[in-house]
């Protein structure tokens, strides 16, 4: 039986909306498919040691600006070692305004704060300003499937060349609240804008990670409750956007 370590950072700290099933979902799959996957929850790295290439899946979600400002503190300790796990070509997710973790600064308000520079775009947070709604995809992404979902975010980011997501619904949320495209990816790192259980909505992204993590091939069954939930709400969101 393979062992499957997966990471959670800051579960109570980022975890604004729900965004704790994506990691709950995650160990599901595995477990059930014969993996033997154990979540390791880390709150604060206050005069700990943690290596992270002991871990096969980093996941980190979304927070008000205020926590996100306090991730990045917890975090910038351990940068070089964020940075050279995702080198490595190890699968981390990051949801909501997470993204804003993982770029070359964080602005906020009259403030630049470093960010961890695993990639060189710029992250705005403001706090007058709110972006939301609905979101469908394309299907030209990875996972090969038309995803659905929701944003509601403050940010907007500049500079990211590679972004995984061009949204057919909600056209005008995308990173630079100017174009359609959403998120970023790069190697098996995986951010996007789409808040909440990013993963338990879409089995294609579900399947996808599973396949980054253990390196096997990995299928939702279409009969499964994923699959019909994820069909209702494609179809919802497809009229909404034939009206």
């Amino acid at each position: 039986m393979k062992e499957i370590k997966l990471l959670h950072l800051f579960p109570k700290l980022l975890s604004l909306y729900g965004e704790y099933g994506n990691v709950k979902i995650i160990e599901k799959q595995l477990s059930c498919r014969g993996y033997s996957a154990s979540v390791t929850e880390l709150e604060t790295l206050s005069g700990e040691t943690i290596e992270l290439s002991n871990f096969d899946f980093i996941y980190v979600g979304s927070g008000t600006e205020k926590n996100l400002i306090e991730a990045v503190r917890r975090l910038l300790p351990i940068k070089d070692a964020l940075c050279e796990y995702i080198s490595s070509g190890k699968c981390l997710l990051a949801t909501g305004n997470a993204m804003a973790l993982f770029g070359s600064v964080l602005k906020l308000k009259d403030s630049t704060y470093d960010a961890l520079g695993a990639f060189s775009y710029v992250s705005e947070i403001f706090t007058d300003k709110r972006f939301a709604g609905d979101v469908l995809t394309d299907d030209s992404n990875i996972f090969g499937e038309k995803l659905i979902g929701f944003i509601n975010t403050s940010a907007i980011y500049s500079g990211i060349d590679t972004p995984m997501l061009n949204c057919i619904l909600g056209d005008k949320l995308g990173n630079d609240k100017v174009s359609a495209s959403d998120g970023i990816i790069s190697g098996n790192f995986i951010g996007t804008q789409l808040i909440g259980p990013f993963a338990v909505k879409n089995p294609s992204v579900l399947a996808k990670i599973c396949e980054m993590i253990t390196g096997d091939p990995f299928e939702i069954d279409p009969s499964s409750s994923l699959f019909l939930a994820y069909e209702r709400g494609l179809s919802a969101l497809e009229n909404r956007l034939s009206k």
